[in-house]
């Protein structure tokens, strides 16, 4: 599966296979649970700590259950972080622990997340950050069949990664891995998930590669390359 950099992936989101989606669906974007195991178990071995600073409704933390790791995760809204555990036991999947609020003020902050990382350092940060403000405009496309033609965003926070324009989420979400980096082991992983936005005449909107290129940034953090 990763030898290849394009892969294709399908997901169901009824019966067994949805794990848990119809209670993960009022996260605006869910990840699955499947497609973040096999992210995982690639990246980690077994016993390992995952971290997701943008953990939502839980795929990652259902994932890294899911194929034997350790993990915990931050998150804004306590609803989704409820759901989680809602998802976690209807699975019956163990409960990792959470941490509600705003990811970069914690993880900056005296005792940020070293309750988690005293025992064994982070091997893998899967992350699924809210793009710039993306969800907060109105749906076009494709999308109108899935959300509608209205805004989803994901809170009000000005917090919120998804509240920010572009230049503000570029360097927030740069602070927030520089910021987490000292728990990561060495040799350990960054993983982001990134949507690309609609070309507007000139400007390619590929923020994939310009997210790429801000975190290169950080000192001692080297970019490996991209799966689509």
């Amino acid at each position: 599966m990763f030898i290849n950099s394009v892969f294709c992936t399908r997901y169901p989101t009824n019966g067994k296979e949805s794990y848990a989606h119809k209670i993960r669906k009022m996260h605006p974007t869910p990840k699955p649970p499947q497609l973040m195991r096999d992210l995982i178990s690639f990246f980690t071995k077994e016993g390992e700590l995952v971290f997701d600073a943008f953990a939502g409704v839980g795929g990652t933390l259902l994932g890294a259950a899911l194929c034997g790791r350790e993990a915990f995760g931050i998150d804004l809204n306590p609803d989704y972080l409820a759901a989680y555990r809602d998802a976690a036991n209807a699975l019956g999947l163990p409960v990792f622990p959470t941490i509600q609020g705003d990811c970069l003020s914690i993880l900056q902050s005296e005792a940020g997340i070293s309750a988690f990382t005293a025992e064994k350092p982070i091997s893998f940060m899967l992350i699924d950050p809210p793009y710039s403000n993306m969800m907060s405009r109105e749906k076009t496309g494709g999308d109108i069949f899935v959300y509608g033609d209205v805004a989803t965003l994901f809170s009000n926070n000005p917090a919120d990664l998804g509240n920010m324009d572009r230049e503000t989420f570029l360097a927030t979400l740069r602070e927030v891995v520089t910021a987490a980096l000292p728990h990561i082991k060495k040799r350990g992983y960054v993983g982001v998930f990134i949507k690309d936005l609609q070309p507007q005449k000139k400007n390619l909107n590929l923020l994939h590669a310009e997210v790429a290129a801000s975190l290169n940034e950080i000192p001692d953090l080297y970019y490996k390359g991209m799966k689509i």
